[in-house]
């Protein structure tokens, strides 16, 4: 039991460090929309991220899946290009992008997910069942918690995101840690 607890917040961690970049822009999204919808977006795009390295550490990738990862640069490369359409056919007006619709905010953090995507997909795949059922409820705990701090600190959140976006720089050995980890292959994660 307590080799799952701590799996749990092993998976949290990894899920808060690569997410740290996701919430300076969460809090700057609410600023601009409401809250509730920027927060259902976040936790959308990121239980999406779950789902897939779930997919594909289950051995879904024979499928074609592992194929499709490419294609989620698509993601930023359409929202780059409607930006640029909108920036010309407004003529020089000072509107920002509108990010209004949950649709747009969801796709703007899936975008940003890709290295929570390649982080969870080893822990995940190198994990038996138990163990990966304790990381997905501790990864859920970490992206609840991520919206609760984003959504608290709205206020805010013009002097805490470029704080948060400073913390960014931890992620890079967080990604070595679940290498590492990944590399060991504990005995423990097979009992």
């Amino acid at each position: 039991m307590l080799e799952h607890l701590l799996f749990a917040i092993s998976a949290a961690l990894v899920t808060v460090s690569t997410n740290l970049d996701n919430l300076a822009v969460l809090l700057g999204l609410i600023v601009v929309v409401s809250a509730r919808r920027a927060a259902m977006g976040f936790i959308i795009a990121q239980l999406g991220i779950l789902i897939v390295s779930l997919a594909i550490a289950s051995g879904l990738s024979q499928t074609g899946i592992l194929s499709w990862i490419g294609y989620l640069g698509v993601i930023p490369l359409v929202l780059g290009l409607r930006g640029l359409w909108r920036q010309f056919t407004l003529h020089g007006s000072t509107e920002t992008q509108d990010y209004s619709h949950v649709s747009s905010i969801i796709a703007l953090f899936l975008s940003l997910s890709i290295d929570t995507l390649a982080a969870m997909t080893p822990l995940l795949a190198d994990s038996t069942t138990t163990f990966r059922l304790a990381a997905l409820i501790g990864a859920v705990v970490a992206i609840l918690g991520v919206s609760a701090i984003a959504v608290i600190g709205a206020p805010h959140a013009q002097s805490l995101a470029p704080r948060f976006a400073r913390l960014e720089r931890i992620t890079p050995y967080v990604m070595i840690l679940v290498g590492l980890y990944i590399l060991l292959n504990t005995p423990t994660d097979v009992l």
